[in-house]
């Protein structure tokens, strides 16, 4: 008997070390944020922020949203505590959206407050509105209030999956747009009248933690492409011969870029290689009589979708040399790792305007088939 009462005893003792759980608070008691939108005072009024959450449904009620105007982030979170009856968290935040006025002040004190809690995830995603925040989050909550959040994080995670749109994280945010003479990009967002009840329209130039523009899709496109993230998606082309219209399609490929920098004295200059590789999806032949049932035809699709996306890239180009004076295609890394030490100085009064930047786009259509 003595064996039993000693095992016993120490199973008494291991039990008692045990942690348990004594503090658990009930999912329940919390007001869970999913989306958290951020804009001016809704009054014009300057050195206060509006702070707008979508939060996460609970049993019997669906997702909801609520806003909180206060002169700081922090101080909206301690206005909840007098008539919300649940402890407000951040442990599920998905997104942060930022809207069009406050993003052109400046989010420097927003991005400093979410990097300051710990239970928010670097990796969440950050897009900016063309409008308020507030209005967007409304908008997608009434379409669908069980779920509006799932399909609106989806969007952001995935859109490089189909687009040629970037997915920005709030790690990759503060490092590009806070590094000198580099810029973050954003996805730029805009209510609309479909399914989710917004669409993405372009992407947001930012600097220093502020808005200096925003680009359309085309301009989106090149940015992309010329950067070297990682997106697909579809290219409309068009094929003219002596005037005519000959063909007409589209192509869904995915990208590649490769950079190659070199100097001759003062001047450097970077050759950027863009390789797009895909299929073609649709075609809409003019001239059914033309020898188009060949691999020749395929080429002229490359060349024309190599063409215009090379037009697009170099007035992309001018953009970022001429009007924004900002690497925002993320070639200065490569000059930095030959001769760090000659441009570091040059990185906040003027490098990027003064490079060559030659390009190149290599269209591969991998499917022949019938073409007819």
């Amino acid at each position: 008997m003595k064996v039993p009462i000693a095992q016993a005893a120490v199973l008494l003792v291991l039990s008692s070390l045990l942690c348990g759980c004594w503090d658990t608070v009930d999912i329940e008691e919390f007001d869970i944020a999913l989306v958290a939108g951020y804009d001016t005072l809704p009054t014009g009024d300057q050195g206060g922020i509006a702070v707008t959450s979508l939060e996460a449904a609970g049993e019997d009620n669906d997702e909801w949203v609520g806003t909180y105007s206060a002169k700081t982030v922090g101080e909206s979170r301690a206005l909840r505590a007098y008539n919300e009856p649940r402890q407000y968290t951040l442990t599920q935040l998905q997104a942060i959206v930022i809207g069009h006025d406050l993003a052109l002040q400046g989010v420097e004190s927003v991005i400093n407050t979410h990097m300051r809690e710990p239970r928010v995830k670097p990796s969440i995603n950050v897009a900016v509105v063309d409008g308020r925040a507030e209005e967007l989050l409304q908008e997608i909550s009434k379409k669908d209030p069980k779920q509006a959040s799932s399909g609106f994080i989806s969007l952001l995670q995935t859109i490089p999956q189909r687009a040629f749109v970037p997915r920005t994280s709030l790690y990759q945010f503060i490092n590009d747009t806070f590094a000198p003479g580099t810029a973050a990009v954003t996805p730029l967002l805009q209510v609309a009248d479909n399914q989710m009840g917004v669409e993405v329209a372009g992407s947001a130039i930012f600097a220093k933690g502020r808005m200096l523009a925003h680009l359309d899709r085309t301009e989106t496109r090149a940015l992309v492409l010329l950067s070297g993230r990682k997106t697909e998606g579809w290219i409309p082309y068009i094929i003219y011969k002596d005037g005519e219209l000959q063909d007409k399609g589209s192509v869904f490929v995915a990208n590649q870029r490769k950079v190659k920098v070199s100097r001759s004295g003062d001047v450097i200059t970077f050759d950027i290689k863009v390789i797009l590789r895909g299929r073609l999806v649709e075609h809409s032949l003019i001239d059914h009589t033309s020898a188009v049932y060949n691999e020749d035809h395929l080429r002229e699709i490359e060349q024309a979708v190599a063409r215009d996306l090379r037009l697009e890239m170099m007035d992309l180009i001018d953009l970022m040399q001429e009007q924004l004076k900002l690497d925002v295609i993320n070639i200065t890394p490569y000059a930095l790792a030959k001769w760090r030490r000659e441009i570091t100085p040059q990185l906040e009064q003027g490098f990027i305007e003064d490079v060559v930047i030659n390009v190149e786009v290599d269209v591969i259509i991998q499917n022949t088939g019938e073409l007819g």
